[in-house]
C-alpha cells in the first residue's frame, strides 16, 4: 500500500512498527531495519520511509540507534515534556503528540473551567516545542 502512496505524494510514509516490540529496543531496531529492507527491495529509498516507534525509552533508545543509520523516525504515543525532550536529545526527526490525549488527562483529574484556546493543556505542551 506505501508503494502506492509513494506513487502519489512527493514526501514520505510512516510505517509503524509493532507496538508489541514497544518495550524491546532491540527488537524494534531489527524490525524496522527489516521494513526498510521490504521498501529498498521495490526500490523505495529509505529517504522516503519513516519509521514510527512509540515513545518509550526503549523506543527512543531504538530511535536513537535508527537516525545513526539514516533512517528516520516518527515517534507516537508521545504524551508529556519529557518524551519530546528524549526523542529531540536522540535525535529524532519527527514526534507526534497525542494532544488530544494530554487534555483528557487533564480533564479527568482537574476538570478546567470554560478557559480559551490558548490555555489548552494539550496545546500548551506543543507551545513548548515551539
Amino acid at each position: 500500500m506505501a508503494r502506492e502512496i509513494l506513487k502519489s505524494i512527493p514526501g514520505r510514509v510512516s510505517t509503524e512498527v509493532d507496538a508489541r516490540l514497544s518495550f524491546n529496543r532491540e527488537k524494534s531496531i531489527e524490525k524496522a531495519r527489516h521494513l526498510v529492507a521490504l521498501y529498498q527491495e521495490m526500490g523505495i529509498d529509505k529517504s522516503r520511509i519513516l519509521i514510527k516507534l512509540a515513545s518509550t525509552w526503549e523506543g527512543i533508545r531504538a530511535a536513537e540507534v535508527l537516525e545513526k543509520e539514516g533512517i528516520h523516525c516518527n515517534l507516537t504515543l508521545l504524551f508529556s515534556f519529557a518524551q519530546a525532550r528524549a526523542c529531540a536529545e536522540a535525535g529524532v526527526y519527527l514526534i507526534s503528540p497525542f494532544v488530544g490525549r494530554i487534555y483528557d488527562w487533564y480533564q479527568a483529574r482537574k476538570p478546567l473551567e470554560p478557559y480559551v484556546v490558548e490555555e489548552d493543556p494539550g496545546g500548551e505542551i506543543g507551545a513548548q516545542y515551539l
